[in-house]
């Protein structure tokens, strides 16, 4: 299934549809379950409503629902009528959860036993759903009469257990668990910290309702890193190579047009020292080279800092230290960049010097590039790990176009202190 997936994306959508078209319905589950849903949706759109149905209930609830919600709002309906009811209740109920939140990740086949049964008629049971629940069937979890959770059972612990003893008599009461509307980050934390194989979903009076599981959570974390470098440069944090081109547009087209007021910001700055480039027109030939180490350096903590919020490294109360992290090894390699810096940049003043009546020394020059660069990566390493925890604190996603605005910090604080030493030092 995983390779025939492959080659139906790497077609277009009807000739994709015609190769589905050739299977039966089992195995073009197979082959949709391990397509990206916004992949599948496409080609199923060029599928009849009953055949494309008949594909969906050969897959589980919660990948079906991730496909079917991809799907164009009018053949959603049509394909959701054609299912079969319980199939189709079972795919409406996990719609009605965000894509992110434990809800839009869990699966609904879970074992759940009644507390009060015998052990002995529960071993028959679990039986009995080792057959419906298959590779699902990793926890045996022990509800009242109202669905409500009140523990999880070990296998062995049933095994082991008296026939006419109650299941209620060997579970675990104390056990973690999640709410439908738990953020995925904060499930993936979850479960890794535990160190679980699935974590219960519970709706807000304790009724179990599914079940996340650890691959699940490892997507989930795979997919908020990929989320968080698409925001970081204002992409849409939902967007991928299957995501329409206009919606792709809209999504971009106002972080493309902030970043041209960030260059008008940076021109005005510029602006402001007309006098000293008129002067000493040599200085323009260095200032890229400042604000792309100080870009650089600050999207390293960048990236540091927010790869440690996605897998759940960084809570709120260790933010200021992770800060004070950043600005030292900012420091560090603000010196060293600088120092290096400095001396290249009196080696190769003659290169671009040319004939002038005002020139620079080689050691202004040197001076002036060191004392640029060391203050811009300080710069870099508070911004650069600073915008992120500001943007959580705000309750905002600390990705939120953060590359854009460190770019419009570093580049300012690079060029400003790079002409205001210039300006004292040369005048």
């Amino acid at each position: 299934p995983h390779d025939a997936a492959d080659i139906l994306e790497a077609l277009d959508e009807t000739g994709a549809a015609d190769l589905l078209r050739g299977l039966d319905a089992p195995n073009a589950g197979d082959v949709l379950d391990e397509m990206h849903p916004e992949a599948a949706a496409d080609v199923l759109e060029e599928i009849p409503a009953f055949d494309a149905a008949a594909m969906l209930a050969n897959m589980a609830a919660d990948q079906a629902a991730d496909v079917v919600a991809a799907l164009d709002p009018d053949q959603r309906t049509h394909v959701i009528h054609e299912l079969p009811p319980a199939f189709a209740r079972e795919v409406e109920s996990l719609l009605i959860h965000a894509a992110d939140s434990a809800g839009g990740m869990m699966t609904t086949d879970v074992a759940a036993l009644p507390a009060d049964i015998m052990v002995g008629a529960a071993i028959d049971e679990l039986r009995r759903l080792h057959d419906e629940l298959g590779s699902n069937l990793l926890y045996v979890y022990a509800v009242d009469e109202d669905r409500r959770l009140v523990g999880v059972v070990s296998f062995r612990d049933l095994v082991f257990a008296h026939p006419d003893a109650t299941v209620r008599s060997t579970l675990e009461p104390s056990l973690v668990t999640v709410r439908t509307d738990t953020d995925r980050e904060e499930v993936a934390e979850i479960i890794q910290r535990y160190r679980l194989i699935a974590v219960p979903v519970v709706e807000s009076d304790g009724r179990l309702v599914g079940m996340v599981k650890f691959s699940e959570a490892m997507e989930a974390i795979q997919a908020e890193v990929g989320e968080d470098i698409a925001v970081m440069v204002g992409a849409g944090e939902e967007e991928t190579v299957f995501t329409p081109v206009h919606r792709s547009v809209r999504r971009r087209l106002p972080w493309i047009l902030f970043n041209l007021f960030v260059g008008l910001l940076i021109a005005g700055v510029i602006s402001q020292f007309e006098a000293t480039l008129a002067t000493y027109a040599v200085l323009a030939a260095y200032m890229p080279t400042v604000a792309l180490l100080a870009g650089n350096s600050g999207a390293q903590s960048l990236a540091v800092i927010i790869r440690a919020m996605a897998v759940g490294e960084l809570p709120s109360g260790r933010a200021g230290r992770a800060i004070r992290r950043e600005a030292i090894v900012g420091v560090i390699d603000g010196t060293v960049v600088a120092t290096v810096a400095a001396f290249v940049a009196a080696a190769t003043l003659t290169l671009f010097e040319g004939d002038t009546t005002h020139s620079v020394g080689h050691v202004q020059i040197g001076i002036i590039a060191f004392v640029a660069v060391w203050v811009a990566f300080l710069v870099a390493g508070f911004v650069g790990s600073g915008i992120p925890i500001l943007l959580r604190k705000l309750g905002q996603d600390p990705a939120l176009a953060s590359n854009i605005f460190l770019t419009m910090v570093t580049d300012a604080t690079s060029f400003s202190g790079f002409l205001i030493t210039a300006t004292l030092l040369l005048r």
